[in-house]
């Protein structure tokens, strides 16, 4: 599974990482980014949404949330 654990790194920590682990991914595939921080939160999603992925967003406890992103292109 593909799955990033950015739980206490502020941003712009899991934002990197997401951007260099989906270039890795084949279309299709889903990454997992556990957040908790809220500019990652939001910066994540804007992100991935900006180059056409889908982006799905759950808050898993108060204030840590998983963001999944489908590569499509």
């Amino acid at each position: 599974m593909n799955r990033l654990d950015c739980i206490g790194e502020p941003c712009p920590l899991p934002l990197m990482k997401a951007e260099k682990k989906i270039k890795k991914l084949k279309i299709g595939e889903k990454l997992y980014i556990e957040v908790d921080h809220t500019c990652a939160m939001t910066n994540v999603p804007e992100w991935a949404r900006k180059r056409g992925y889908n982006v799905e967003i759950e808050e898993v406890t108060f204030g840590e949330w998983q963001i999944t992103v489908t590569k499509t292109k």
